[in-house]
């Protein structure tokens, strides 16, 4: 981090009783310009409140659009992250009106009246959406990256066989591993085929029927990984709280930059054109990209351009 850049603090956020989650807390992360306008930075279900910095003062989880020098500067900005609430057991899916609500008290942790953009992408662009729908005092304009007004039927079922996964290895004391498969095939999802032939050879190298394949090995590394960041119950109940996800674009009356990938499967550029259609003040912008769903965190570098100027129509 510059040696000007201004400070962060983390404050803890009281959930509020209408989001009927067990723990009552989670965590926001302030950062940047007290006097900037304030932006909400929030993305998928393993996104947190290191937006902007880790907790060392690293770069958070958002390079490329927020951070010192992109889009959402730090020095220009009051950066907000955001821990989602979730039950830790994985019984309850909060619908994102009630994660929509839990961002309001979040807000008002920090004293603000309305946050001037919140930009979120994936499960951040649903929690955008039903602010901005249920919530409308709280946001100036929301941006939204690759996120639908109803969750996709294809995209649900996967979903639901990745929870299956889990449920199954908690069931049998190997939910770990459960939640390294299911990782694994939600990485398939948000990914593209192209991209994976241009990483990978097919097939498996012998006779073992369990024997790792180039791309196997890679999403098996990174479901374990994914499992340092991730608990088995928490997934559960944010993986639900996605197929929960319903809004009515025609009762959004801010401005909006919608954002789509034409690879994506999640959320296809189809979708993203319907919402689009319902949206009173909206600019939608559809990009290639080999990525997929993930264009978000993988290609953040070229979407910057277009959030940088939503934000200099408000200025």
């Amino acid at each position: 981090m510059p040696p000007d850049a201004p400070p962060c603090r983390d404050e803890i956020v009281a959930l509020p009783p209408e989001c009927g989650l067990p723990g009552g807390t989670t965590m926001l992360r302030l950062s940047g310009n007290p006097a900037g306008p304030l932006v909400v930075a929030i993305g998928g279900i393993s996104g947190n409140r290191f937006v902007c910095t880790k907790a060392d003062g690293a770069p958070g989880w958002w390079p490329g659009l927020v951070g010192h020098g992109t889009a959402i500067d730090p020095l220009r900005h009051r950066i907000l992250g955001l821990d989602y609430a979730a039950d830790p057991d994985g019984a309850i899916a909060p619908t994102t009106q009630e994660q929509a609500r839990v961002l309001c008290a979040a807000l008002d942790t920090i004293g603000a009246a309305r946050a001037d953009l919140v930009l979120g992408a994936s499960y951040g662009g649903m929690v955008a959406l039903a602010l901005a729908q249920h919530f409308p005092e709280r946001v100036g304009r929301i941006a939204v990256i690759s996120a639908p007004a109803a969750p996709h039927p294809a995209a649900t079922a996967v979903r639901e066989l990745q929870r299956r996964t889990v449920a199954l290895g908690l069931a049998h004391g190997c939910a770990d591993e459960a939640l390294a498969i299911a990782r694994g095939l939600a990485m398939l999802t948000y990914r593209t085929p192209e991209e994976f032939a241009g990483r990978f050879a097919g097939g498996i190298p012998c006779a073992d029927p369990l024997g790792a394949s180039e791309a196997g090995a890679y999403l098996r590394a990174r479901g374990e990984a994914w499992c340092a960041v991730m608990e088995p119950g928490r997934f559960l109940s944010l993986s639900a709280s996605i197929d929960r996800h319903c809004i009515d674009p025609a009762a959004i009356g801010c401005p909006v930059l919608l954002i789509g990938a034409t690879s994506d499967f999640i959320v296809p550029p189809a979708q993203i054109e319907a919402l689009a259609a319902g949206l009173s003040d909206c600019r939608l912008h559809l990009v290639d990209c080999l990525y997929g769903h993930d264009m978000f965190l993988k290609d953040a570098e070229r979407l910057a351009p277009l959030v940088a100027a939503f934000m200099e129509e408000a200025a």
